[in-house]
């Protein structure tokens, strides 16, 4: 079962009818939103779907228009950003391969725990967001630091693990934002802590 008091109810039901359109069958809820209704750790309000998807924008925009009031934020050849009924929506054509199966449960297309956590260094890499680290933090109570280094170079084989290790430890950006809204009391030093102490003892001898 899903914790679906993680998504307001609005969010859901704009991920159904997205998924729900056979030109979207293949995309898989990620991010933030689906390991919080995988692990129920905190509120999550956006849409992250990834998949193959066609590259015909006009198609995409009049499939999104029936799904509610829809503003384009941005386009590209593989990402594609929107507004819907004021959520923000992430729709991405995404080349990588799956680790595993995709949950289906809920009427929900969701990716495995292990492929968001590969997915969710590799956003830490990129950004490192106060959410990604708290994501971490939990992943950290189901995986090793070894488990989830090794999930993300199997997921990306262009991938540099010196590059996440040290972007493992980088707090500064992520200091000035605002804490999550969590169903699980967490404090945000002790999140730091955790993750640095798991990052020392990979790297030590």
């Amino acid at each position: 079962m899903l914790h679906l008091e993680t998504v307001e109810p609005t969010t859901l039901g704009i991920i159904k009818k997205i998924q729900g359109f056979k030109e979207f069958t293949d995309l898989r809820l990620v991010g933030g939103t689906g390991l919080a209704l995988h692990f129920g750790h905190r509120i999550s309000v956006d849409i992250d779907l990834f998949g193959n998807i066609s590259d015909d924008d006009l198609t995409i925009n009049k499939l999104l228009d029936k799904v509610g009031q829809t503003s384009i934020i941005n386009q590209t050849k593989n990402i594609k950003i929107f507004q819907i009924n004021g959520v923000k929506t992430n729709i991405v054509n995404y080349h990588y391969p799956w680790i595993k199966q995709p949950v289906i449960s809920d009427g929900i297309k969701l990716a495995d725990i292990e492929d968001i956590a590969a997915m969710k260094l590799s956003a830490i890499t990129g950004r490192g967001t106060k959410k990604d680290f708290i994501d971490l933090f939990f992943l950290l109570k189901k995986f090793t630091m070894k488990e989830l280094l090794s999930l993300y170079l199997k997921k990306y084989n262009d991938g540099s693990e010196f590059l996440v290790i040290r972007s493992l430890t980088y707090f500064t950006d992520a200091d000035k934002q605002e804490d999550c809204k969590m169903f699980v009391d967490v404090n945000w030093e002790d999140v730091k802590s955790h993750i640095t102490r798991e990052v020392q003892n990979y790297i030590k001898p």
